[in-house]
């Protein structure tokens, strides 16, 4: 059984909300440290505006080497002050809510058993339940998060060589000094649209593989005395879940990373940098100028990135919801 999500089968483990807001914190976190240099080479290319031989990057090892050799290997890391903070952020507000939402909905079937209008035990459309509850706990998470991303997106974007942020503080200064406090949330409905969908099918596609795969993925917990995923049930099937999730919502993802940076004039010797008035606007520019593959700009290193960061992230989240839960047990033993 997965320890995502509430479940009265799990109740024993007594996790409270402080302890799912912790494990999403430093699942994010250490996931975040991990795959940093992805993060980076996939903004990079989804801001390349250029199509074949007028592009700086031809793909992701180009880029890699290319940023190495003109920037240095730190350069892979640029903005990880700022994406750690989006990170750790992110986690504790999306798994957070995610926990009191799963719980509201089965405490809302219990009301409805209890009424003679439902049954009490789990709901069989679980799946679709934790999309329900992800998609809106992607959305807390990116209310949260989304000034930490635009930050992170300027300073992945501008050269070594030219900055024109020094540091998070210097960003957020200059950010504000640009547009005040809405410069913070440029891209925001572009970034709802795709993180709520996203996140949505990450924790439904990740039920609906461990409710599939559940002979294979769990094992008897003798402290906890009920099912608990096995660290590769975790990883493979929060592999499935990023790319799976990943690819449904793409586009939007690269249209959010093009509206944080429209206009803005910290790109010197990276290519053009095109201002847009809005998300329809962004898009009908991108597919004019680079087709519709121009949504799709960066996908290798994404997807590589989201299977190895879903993965990761939920089996930390697991993992650490599990020793959370050791003390419980040690307890009444």
């Amino acid at each position: 059984m997965s320890l995502v999500g509430y479940s009265k089968k799990k109740q024993q483990s007594q996790l409270t909300a402080w302890d799912h807001t912790l494990a999403g914190g430093l699942s994010g976190g250490i996931g975040r440290l991990i795959l940093q240099p992805l993060d980076v080479a996939k903004i990079r290319m989804q801001l390349q505006v250029e199509a074949r031989q007028a592009r700086k990057y031809s793909g992701l090892f180009n880029l890699i080497l290319q940023m190495g050799r003109e920037e240095g290997v730190r350069s892979l890391w640029k903005g990880h002050v700022s994406a750690q903070l989006l990170s750790i952020s992110y986690g504790i507000s999306s798994f957070g809510a995610f926990e009191v939402f799963t719980k509201l909905s089965y405490q809302r079937r219990l009301q409805r058993a209890n009424s003679g209008k439902g049954k009490e035990g789990d709901s069989k459309y679980k799946p679709l339940e934790h999309f329900v509850c992800g998609s809106l706990g992607g959305c807390v998470g990116t209310l949260t998060s989304l000034p930490f991303d635009v930050i992170r997106t300027r300073m992945v974007a501008q050269p070594e060589g030219n900055k024109m942020y020094l540091s998070v503080r210097d960003a957020a200064a200059k950010l504000h000094a640009e547009g005040g406090f809405r410069a913070f949330y440029k891209g925001l409905v572009p970034t709802l649209a795709a993180i709520g969908p996203q996140t949505g099918l990450q924790f439904g596609f990740y039920t609906l593989f461990t409710q599939i795969l559940e002979s294979l993925v769990t094992a008897h917990d003798d402290l906890l005395k009920h099912e608990v995923m096995t660290s590769f049930g975790s990883l493979f099937c929060g592999a499935l879940a990023g790319l799976s999730s990943k690819l449904s919502v793409y586009p939007l993802d690269t249209i959010k990373k093009r509206l944080q940076i429209s206009g803005w004039q910290g790109r010197q010797g990276l290519g053009t940098t095109p201002s847009y008035s809005g998300t329809l606007h962004c898009a009908r520019d991108v597919v004019a100028r680079e087709g519709l593959h121009g949504l799709y700009k960066g996908m290798g290193p994404a997807l590589i990135k989201a299977a190895v960061a879903s993965s990761l992230n939920f089996w930390l989240y697991e993992h650490i919801c599990y020793l959370l839960a050791l003390r419980f047990s040690l307890d009444t033993s």
